[in-house]
């Protein structure tokens, strides 16, 4: 999944799209799996919980007004080449 298909989704998620988010948290899921599995086996169920909630926040907190546009991504690529 590229950058702009995650973005797409957290603008669908924030605004209640529940497939969005379900994509979003199964895109974290090989990362919440290893965490989980260096806890204690006893702790796993609600470690998952815990991060599932994390990814749910921050989606729904993202400010996506902060995200830049297209061409002022290559703008600033472009001057560092410089």
């Amino acid at each position: 999944m590229t950058n702009y298909e995650l973005l797409s989704l957290v603008e669908k998620a924030k605004t209640g799209d529940k497939e969005a988010m379900a994509q979003i948290i199964q895109m974290f899921d090989p990362a919440i799996k290893k965490m989980c599995n260096r806890s204690h086996p006893n702790e796993r169920s609600d470690l998952r919980q815990h991060l599932t909630e994390k990814i749910i926040g921050a989606v729904l907190n993202y400010d996506l007004s902060a995200v830049p546009e297209h061409s002022a991504i290559i703008k600033h690529l472009l001057s560092k080449q410089e």
